[in-house]
Parts: structure tokens; C-alpha cells; sequence
């Protein structure tokens, strides 16, 4: 490879590295943005609204995968859509009741879960650091039930459920994303959390639905959890994993979670006490021992275990027998030389 390749191709990794720490900046925005919301609107609504544009916005730009897809693709695309939403309404119901700075501490969890889960799953132990990790992790989280923000309640109980539903998320979405367009996948993730929202919001909360105030004010927090904190998140997720080792991804996103307490404090949502430092600090050193050493591989950017899939037998080549032909006249014209 020439040096050119070479500056241009640390060039582009260069962006999207700065690219996906713009996500994680948005992430940690989002659990101050839902918290924001919530003086206005539902949870219900904020989903509904939130994942009609981006479904709306990934169809724009993956039309041509997206009708390619076969009712099988639709299925597995259904089955990771419902465990987001799972994640996603457990967020969103856990966030009314508890700080944005909990909520993100909390919810940041899943990424020491995940390992776990894949142990339960796919009958491999974790590593030792992953163990550490979720010690730490835990022992972090421990912190918040002294005081600080607020004590342990069922919203964070809540937000607790959401980062087991996405670590099962992300169980799922290994399997799935080996199979399916990972453009196509992640709109049919979003078009069933809209369609899942709208039922729960109509059926279950109607009365509460139907008597949102929307206001100015709305605006740019719905905007950027639409656009940015989904649809182009994914977006550029789903393009790093292309040139940038899926460890390094998720290492980048997983700082969502300190940033978002620490953009709660900025913007006055809550007040800094030294529970939230301890916890904060924990959580996010457990993410960086929980993803150090992750192997290199293919697909999605999440942190689980390689599947043992069954492969089929790679086929010979089909140059060998060619090979092997000329092999033997080479023989023989060396056989009638000699003679």
C-alpha cells in the first residue's frame, strides 16, 4: 500500500472516530433532552413521534434495501425491533421517575450485562474482566443508593430493566445482523417501535396521549432525539463498523452514559455530590475494563461473544483442478525432454 492510501485511509478512520464520539455527545444529550420533554408530552408520545421520523428518515435512505427484504428478514427485523422497544419503553417510563443522571448511569449498565448474558446463551464464560467489571460497575451504581441525586426508586428499578432489555437487544441484534442489511434491519427495528408505541399510547394511555401540550420548546429536543440520538446514530454506526474493530465502537458509544450525568449537572437538572462522582467513575471504568480487550470481528458493534454458528465447509477452489493440469503437462513435457 502506498503511503497515500495509507494518510488517506487514517484519515477517514480519523472521522469517523470523531464522528462517533459526536454520537456518544448526543447520547448523553438525549437523557437531558427525554427528562426535558416530559414537562410537555408523554413517554408514549415522545417514542411515537421520535421513531416515525427516524424510521422515516433510515426508509429514505436504505429504500432500496429495505425492498429487497423477504418475509424472513421482516421477521428477524420484528423480533430485535421488539426488544428495543422493550429498552427503549423502559427508558423512557424509568426516566419520569427518576434523575437523567441515574437514568444514565443506569442504564450504561448493559454493557457489563451483555457478556453475561452471552454466557447464559452462548455457554461461554466471560473473561476475568468482565467479572471485574460488573463489580465495579455495580459497586458504582451502589453509590446512588446512599443519596446524592435521589434514592433507589422504581423509576431507577425501571432504568435498570431497560439496560437488561437492551444487553437481550443486543443478543439478538448479533444474530440478526449477520443475516439482514444492517440499513434495512434498523428501519424495521424503528418502524415496529413506532407501531408498538402508537398501540400502548392509544390503548393504554389515550386519555394522557391526547392531551400532550406541544410548544416551541419542543422543537429542537424532538428534533435531535429523532435525527440525531436515532437515525443518525445508527447511521453511523452502521458505517464504522466497516473500517473501525467493533471493540473500539462500542468503547466510543459506551461513554454515553458518564456523559449524560455529567451534561444533567452542566445544565443544572441535577446537583453534583460526590455519590454521583464515585458512581460515574465506576461505571465508566467498568465499561473501559469490559471492552479493552475485545476481539476484532465482523458485523455490528456489539460487545458479545462470537456465536458458535454452524458454517458450511468452504468449497476447494475452483482454480485447483486447472492447477493441478498444469502441473501434469509440465511433467510430461519435462518426461519427453529428458527422452
Amino acid at each position: 500500500m502506498s503511503i497515500s492510501m495509507k494518510v488517506k485511509d487514517a484519515h477517514k478512520k480519523l472521522i469517523t472516530y470523531i464522528l462517533l464520539a459526536s454520537v456518544a455527545v448526543v447520547w448523553g444529550f438525549g437523557f437531558v433532552f427525554t427528562k426535558q420533554v416530559y414537562s410537555y408530552i408523554t413517554p408514549a408520545m415522545l417514542n411515537v413521534v421520535r421513531f416515525a421520523i427516524a424510521s422515516a428518515v433510515m426508509f429514505l435512505l436504505y429504500f432500496k434495501e429495505v425492498i429487497k427484504l423477504t418475509k424472513k428478514q421482516w421477521l428477524y427485523g420484528l423480533i430485535t425491533g421488539l426488544f428495543m422497544t422493550l429498552g427503549f419503553g423502559l427508558q423512557s417510563y424509568g426516566m419520569q421517575l427518576t434523575s437523567s443522571s441515574n437514568g444514565a448511569l443506569l442504564t450504561g449498565l448493559n454493557v457489563v450485562m451483555v457478556p453475561f448474558f452471552a454466557w447464559i446463551f452462548y455457554k461461554k464464560r466471560p473473561p476475568i474482566r468482565s467479572f471485574i467489571a460488573a463489580f465495579i460497575a455495580f459497586s458504582g451504581i451502589a453509590f446512588l443508593s446512599f443519596g446524592g441525586f435521589s434514592k433507589i426508586n422504581i423509576g431507577d428499578l425501571l432504568c435498570f430493566l431497560c439496560a437488561i432489555a437492551f444487553a437481550l437487544h443486543f443478543i439478538v441484534l448479533d444474530k440478526t445482523s449477520k443475516l439482514v442489511n444492517p440499513g434495512a434491519l434498523t428501519f424495521v427495528q424503528m418502524l415496529t417501535a413506532a407501531v408498538v408505541f402508537a398501540f400502548i399510547g392509544l390503548v393504554f394511555d389515550f386519555k394522557a396521549l391526547t392531551s400532550c401540550t406541544f410548544s416551541t420548546k419542543l422543537i429542537f429536543p424532538m428534533l435531535s432525539l429523532s435525527v440525531l440520538s436515532t437515525a443518525y446514530a445508527y447511521i453511523v454506526q452502521t458505517s464504522a463498523q466497516k473500517t473501525v474493530p467493533p471493540s473500539k465502537v462500542s468503547l466510543i458509544l459506551s461513554c454515553e452514559s458518564m456523559l449524560g450525568a455529567l451534561f444533567s449537572v452542566l445544565l443544572g437538572l441535577d446537583k453534583f455530590t460526590w455519590y454521583l462522582a464515585v458512581s460515574a467513575v465506576g461505571v465508566t471504568l467498568a465499561l473501559f475494563i469490559s471492552e479493552a480487550n475485545f476481539s476484532h470481528r465482523h458485523g455490528l458493534p456489539v460487545p458479545v461473544p462470537e456465536a458458535e454458528a454452524e458454517q458450511e465447509p468452504a468449497p476447494a477452489p475452483e482454480s485447483l483442478p486447472a492447477a493441478e493440469e498444469v502441473a501434469t503437462d509440465e511433467t510430461v513435457q519435462e518426461d519427453e525432454n529428458n527422452q
